[in-house]
């Protein structure tokens, strides 16, 4: 792993209808379920058995109400509060982090929360503004950490989050970490994979319930995001990703914050962070070209920048080792 520390300074801131056809009965039956859905939906989320390897059976799962919705989260530790988010991807949740953040409860108080719409947190049908996601993770930190500060580590589209919440709440958070972030300051976007979706909603949750969300599909895009066809790991992460995936409207909240759209007004809303940020790279990575560094120079007062070895797109789960290393790194040095 080689790391190169940039200290800068800057002035700037960063069925159709199936037909008659359908028995009055079974039509009754489905008026009512659908009566039932509306008045019980946003609070009571249908969830279906999900993996036990979601979560290290040695973490407390909790749950937690927010103004935005309810937070289920892991914890276990004490001192220093370290909170994971996880990226947004079909299946995203606090799983992406399992193999990573229990080496660290011997030392901090560890947080992993799944985001609202995501995992095994509600899913309600209005996916949340990224302003409503920050407000969420400021109430669920008052509520968890008695005021203290956190380091928080983010991945993938959750770094633009992560900024957003330390513009918004600097004094809950201490520093940032950003692991293979994707960064949408200024018009540049990583949102490439599934953005144009947003253009067509019906048509975008028919995509995601018949092929975003299918076991092959989702193996598929492990493979081309790090996996070997060999790791033993694999078939885990499938079923994890799967499994909560076809949860009862894990679409909503993957399709908007997975668009272009979703991230498009977040440089405004930017000021100047004075705390330090760390970019955890793999190694020749795309997602970090210089223009994306340029357009987090304006809001950033000082940053690193450290290559891991690994040119996987989710280095938690397919290098949990280099991750842990890098993160351990970051930890006891800072910037």
């Amino acid at each position: 792993m080689g790391k190169r520390n940039l200290d800068l300074n800057f002035s700037k801131k960063m069925a159709r209808s199936r037909g008659m056809s359908l028995g009055a009965g079974f039509g009754m039956g489905l008026l009512g379920a659908l009566a039932l859905a509306v008045r019980f939906g946003w609070k009571n989320q249908l969830r279906r058995p999900l993996s036990e390897a979601i979560s290290p059976p040695v973490f407390a799962t909790r749950m937690l109400n927010t103004t935005s919705g309810e937070i289920v989260y892991h914890t276990s530790g004490t001192g220093e509060p370290l909170l994971f988010l996880h990226g947004v991807f079909p299946g995203a949740s606090s799983f992406e982090w399992s193999k990573v953040y229990p080496h660290f409860a011997p030392h901090y108080q560890v947080l992993v929360p799944d985001l609202i719409g995501f995992g095994e947190s509600q899913r309600p049908r209005i996916a949340l503004s990224g302003a409503s996601q920050a407000q969420s993770l400021a109430e669920f930190l008052r509520s968890t950490t008695g005021g203290k500060a956190v380091t928080l580590v983010a991945s993938g589209l959750s770094a633009n989050l992560a900024l957003l919440f330390a513009a918004r709440y600097p004094n809950q958070i201490s520093r940032l970490i950003l692991c293979t972030p994707l960064l949408a300051l200024k018009g540049v976007s990583g949102a490439r994979p599934f953005h144009r979706l947003s253009w067509f909603p019906r048509l975008a949750r028919v995509v995601y319930h018949r092929q975003l969300s299918t076991e092959h599909v989702i193996k598929q895009w492990l493979l081309r995001s790090g996996f070997s066809i060999h790791d033993s790991s694999l078939e885990e992460a499938v079923s994890v990703l799967t499994s909560t995936a076809q949860q009862y409207g894990a679409e909503h909240a993957f399709l908007a914050q997975g668009s272009r759209a979703f991230w498009r007004n977040l440089s405004s809303k930017l000021t100047s962070l004075h705390l330090p940020i760390a970019l955890l790279s793999n190694k020749n990575s795309e997602r970090l070209t210089n223009e994306l560094i340029g357009a987090l120079r304006p809001y950033a007062t000082r940053f690193s920048i450290n290559e891991m070895e690994t040119e996987s797109f989710l280095p938690p789960l397919t290098d949990p080792e280099l991750t842990l290393a890098a993160l351990r790194q970051e930890l006891e040095q800072g910037v």
